[in-house]
């Protein structure tokens, strides 16, 4: 895994909602498409599989908190 432990906190609100939803709906796969941010994609693919390790039955509440969150910051 590139990047931190920490990846995904180090993200903006902004950027925590799009990995999350990313994450959310395509799992192992979304750094992958993520990757591909011209500014940030690094960041973005680091913070998805810090995220794609969690266990799946933990990952989905987590990451579906992690998301509200970042809407509630960004509100």
């Amino acid at each position: 895994m590139s990047g931190s432990k920490w990846a995904f906190r180090a993200l903006t609100a902004s950027e925590r909602a799009l990995v999350a939803v990313a994450v959310l709906i395509d799992g192992g796969d979304a750094a992958t498409y993520l990757e591909c941010d011209e500014r940030r994609g690094e960041q973005l693919k680091a913070a998805a599989q810090e995220l794609a390790t969690i266990e799946l039955d933990t990952r989905l509440p987590y990451v579906g908190t992690m998301l509200r969150m970042a809407l509630d910051e960004l509100s």
